[in-house]
């Protein structure tokens, strides 16, 4: 299998379950009857944004490395998967430079070990072994633990890998869930869709934002700077239907950029976002003519409908306050 991808263009929005029960029966069918295999799955699956073809191969190939350094110690070998909300400081070693980090966001966090390392309890269900075949199954190959390493990676994730003496090797797995909203910020295709401009200068939030708001059903280009926004805004004012700015950037601030918005496009509404929201941002922001000032420590989820409700309810806002944000 080539797991030499160059981006993520081939990740669709699906439900990891069917991912990870097509690893784990795989994994079933080579296992000894003599060993269980004990899960622990949550009740609804998350979404995942994923090639499921490639992740299922690296939850497979993480299972047999798992079994296979038990060196016969231990009788089962333990899969337990439940969804967490971490600041991204844990997830990018570069967000901690940043105030406030990256917005928490939700993440599967899968654990694959053994049963000399976790004990096996009540909640968890002992996968049943499928009937004796003759023939070894054809998908018994697993990939070397780069290629799941650099799997997980493309999948925006991270894996720890934990081998200790006489008692085998532990997996953590972290991948980003992905968002799932009720309905669309707009329906369309085309010049339809809504158009935004986002300026921050740190890499991993644009990053972040450039795979949000798609699934939000949003255009977006992304800004390093305030100057290079503005260039493009100059250039065809009707470039965007939004803007959505970080408050602290090189050069000018996020309120500076506001203000130099307003000036070329007095109707344009402009969505002020910091790691650390006060009282005198607030003031700021407001004055000179923001829709709306957002936390980062807030899911993405929320800045997504929030921007729903400008561009769909609103086509001219003149907002000067938001009284339902924190309902929502």
């Amino acid at each position: 299998m080539n797991t030499d991808i160059a981006g993520r263009e081939g990740l669709i929005n699906q439900s990891l379950e069917p991912i990870l029960m097509g690893a784990l029966k795989r994994f079933r069918a080579l296992l000894p009857g003599q060993i269980d295999l004990a899960i622990d799955l949550p009740q609804q699956s998350p979404l995942i944004r994923a090639d499921a073809c490639l992740l299922e191969n690296a939850v497979f190939s993480a299972c047999v490395v798992a079994w296979q350094s038990m060196a016969g110690q231990a009788s089962q070998i333990v899969v337990e998967m439940k969804e967490v909300l971490f600041d991204e400081i844990v997830l990018d070693r570069y967000a901690e430079k940043l105030q406030g980090g990256l917005p928490p966001r939700s993440c599967i966090w899968l654990v694959i070990t053994n049963g000399d390392r976790v004990a096996v309890e009540t909640f968890h269900t002992l996968m049943p072994a499928p009937p004796q075949i003759d023939d070894q199954p054809g998908s018994a190959r697993r990939l070397q633990l780069t290629e799941v390493r650099d799997i997980v990676s493309l999948h925006q994730g991270t894996m720890t890998v934990s081998p200790e003496p006489q008692k085998g090797t532990a997996f953590e797995i972290f991948l980003p869930t992905a968002h799932a909203l009720e309905t669309l910020v707009v329906k369309g295709s085309g010049d339809d869709i809504k158009h935004i401009f986002y300026v921050d200068d740190y890499e991993g939030m644009r990053a972040l934002i450039n795979e949000t708001f798609p699934d939000a059903g949003l255009g977006v280009t992304c800004f390093e700077s305030g100057k290079a926004a503005m260039t493009a805004l100059q250039a065809d004012p009707t470039a965007c239907d939004a803007v959505v700015t970080d408050y602290r950037l090189q050069g000018f601030s996020g309120v500076e950029l506001l203000k130099q918005v307003k000036l070329l496009r007095s109707d344009l509404p402009v969505i002020v976002i910091s790691g650390y929201v006060d009282e005198a941002l607030k003031s700021a922001a407001y004055g000179a003519g923001a829709a709306l000032v957002v936390s980062k420590n807030h899911d993405l989820n929320e800045l997504c409908v929030a921007l729903r409700e400008l561009l769909s309810e609103a086509p001219n806002p003149t907002m000067t306050s938001y009284s339902n944000w924190a309902k929502l």
